[in-house]
């Protein structure tokens, strides 16, 4: 199964949950996947799309490094909303 087909069933399974930072992080993906196969104009094989998920999951461990370099305590977090 290709993967962007897995992420769409994990998406729906994320909304049924109502897993709404795992939903974000899944379109996330899926939308970083979906543009590289819009400039590729091709559907990516299964090395291509691990090629896109490395890039992701390096920006991301870049943008924790640049996070706790800075002053932390500075920068609110992003909390949970509170449920009614």
């Amino acid at each position: 199964m290709p993967l962007i087909d897995q992420i769409q069933k994990d998406m729906v399974a994320a909304m049924k949950a109502r897993e709404e930072q795992r939903l974000s992080t899944l379109r996330m993906v899926k939308t970083a996947l979906k543009n590289r196969e819009i400039e590729k104009m091709a559907p990516l094989d299964e090395k291509e799309s691990q090629q896109v998920l490395s890039t992701l999951i390096k920006q991301r461990k870049d943008s924790i490094e640049q996070f706790t370099k800075a002053d932390a305590r500075r920068w609110p977090i992003r909390k949970p909303p509170k449920s009614s």
